[in-house]
């Protein structure tokens, strides 16, 4: 029994990283030749499961995530001086939970409470100057 059950890991194990393995496509480049957009796909029907944004200097934009073709996850933004602009959730192509807006240092400035998509309160943190 333990010998099949060993058996059966190195067949199976091998089998479900092919199925979750990501391909990164580079959609698209700046015209100095660094990626502009990148998409990760997966599966037979390479289906999109995340997608990044980059700046021209090569810095990240934003990353997001998607499930079954409609965003769903983190959905990160950044300034061009790498911190964090914003930060989403969605849930099944809805926005959900708390997001929440930086200023360029990096400091929280407002937040936004969604259920299904809906806005459902905004607070604004500290003042945007």
């Amino acid at each position: 029994m333990q010998t099949y059950f060993t058996l059966l890991l190195f067949v199976i194990a091998p089998l479900s990283l092919q199925q979750t393995s990501l391909t990164k496509h580079i959609v698209r480049k700046h015209d100095n030749g660094k990626p502009y957009v990148v998409v990760y796909t997966k599966g037979k029907g390479q289906d999109r499961v995340k997608e990044e944004l980059y700046y021209p200097n090569g810095q990240l934009d934003y990353v997001g995530h998607y499930q079954r073709g409609v965003e769903h996850g983190e959905w990160i933004y950044y300034w061009e001086n790498g911190h964090v602009k914003s930060w989403e959730f969605y849930e099944n192509g809805f926005e959900e939970g708390t997001h929440y807006d930086y200023d360029k240092n990096g400091r929280k400035v407002k937040e936004y409470r969604y259920r299904r998509g809906v806005l459902l309160k905004e607070t604004e943190l500290i003042s945007q100057r």
